[in-house]
């Protein structure tokens, strides 16, 4: 039993292995990816057509979600007991899928997607093996950044905005132009989201030891930090000129400021929730296919979670 009580369908074992990966945390890489590489296009005077994405644009979109997703389960495994106490990403914690399954699909993942960078320049696979030991030294010990405040939104800052935009801008061209500057932006928008994120987990992270940032400064102070970074990525994009970097904090600000004056629990899992579609939307804009990627995440995932636990999730509920 598990979400709000309701029994587990059964017949869907298989789509288990698929959200084991979390498809709308994957959101994030896929927006600030997408939108470097499209920038690094126009930078380099490379075609890149609005409902057309580069073959090679696709492979390193690929490539880098291999290596997240298996950075998901990595969480998942390390952070049984604390996901048990907070009553989400059940799939491990409750026994749905066992570990050693879990351990298998991880390192599949990882090893297709070493096998399509091969197919990258040599400088998409060192941003790659940047990410890769990110994922690794965020969940897993000695480091396990996640636990170890403020390095849990240094890690995240770091891999869905450096990362993420190193890894679009090399898929297109070498490393060099302005990337940095909307990188920056998106690093911190994403920071800011983290930090709220925190702040449901606080009393089940108490009770595993885990010193996260929701732990570390308390929900009203980790409210105020994550408003202060959304402005200052919003404040970076700007100066960078970059329309994500600006609009994607600025439109997540009047949910997030309602969570924080609230304090309301449903407030600000739906802000979490809601800043993420908000960067896709801006960000579809230029790129498209983020807004039927969004479509099919979104729509595929409740679903998924109303026929197989009886949850909306998105939404209300917290996998």
């Amino acid at each position: 039993m598990t979400g709000d009580s309701k029994p587990m369908r059964p017949g869907m074992r298989p789509l288990d292995f698929v959200f084991l990966l979390r498809p709308p945390s994957l959101l994030p890489l896929w927006i600030f990816q997408l939108a470097a590489a499209r920038s690094a296009a126009a930078f380099f005077g490379k075609r890149f057509p609005a409902f057309l994405v580069p073959s090679a644009v696709m492979r390193g979109l690929l490539a880098m979600t291999l290596v997240l997703a298996g950075g998901f389960i990595l969480n998942q495994i390390v952070d049984r007991e604390s996901d048990r106490a907070n009553r989400k990403l059940f799939f491990l914690a409750d026994g749905i899928i066992s570990l050693r399954a879990a351990w298998v699909e991880l390192w599949l993942l990882w090893v297709a997607g070493a096998l399509v960078s091969l197919t990258l320049p040599a400088a998409f696979r060192l941003v790659l093996l940047v990410s890769l030991a990110l994922n690794a030294t965020y969940s897993a010990p000695p480091l396990r950044a996640k636990a170890r405040a403020p390095l849990d939104l240094v890690w995240n800052g770091l891999g869905f905005g450096f990362a993420a935009c190193a890894a679009g801008w090399t898929s297109v061209g070498p490393l060099r132009g302005p990337w940095a500057g909307p990188a920056l932006a998106y690093a911190l928008a994403v920071a800011g989201v983290i930090a709220s994120t925190t702040i449901p987990d606080i009393e089940g992270d108490l009770r595993a030891g885990l010193r996260t940032t929701g732990v570390a400064l308390g929900a009203r102070r980790t409210s105020l930090l994550a408003l202060a970074l959304l402005v200052a990525g919003a404040a970076v994009g700007w100066a960078s000129n970059d329309l994500l970097g600006f609009y994607g904090p600025l439109l997540s600000l009047p949910l997030l400021l309602r969570a924080h004056a609230t304090q309301s629990r449903p407030h600000r899992v739906m802000a979490n929730q809601v800043a993420v579609g908000l960067f896709a939307l801006v960000a579809g804009v230029r790129a498209p296919l983020l807004l039927a990627l969004l479509a099919i995440v979104y729509f595929g995932t409740r679903a998924y979670y109303r026929a197989r636990f009886g949850m909306s999730f998105p939404g209300r509920g917290t996998p």
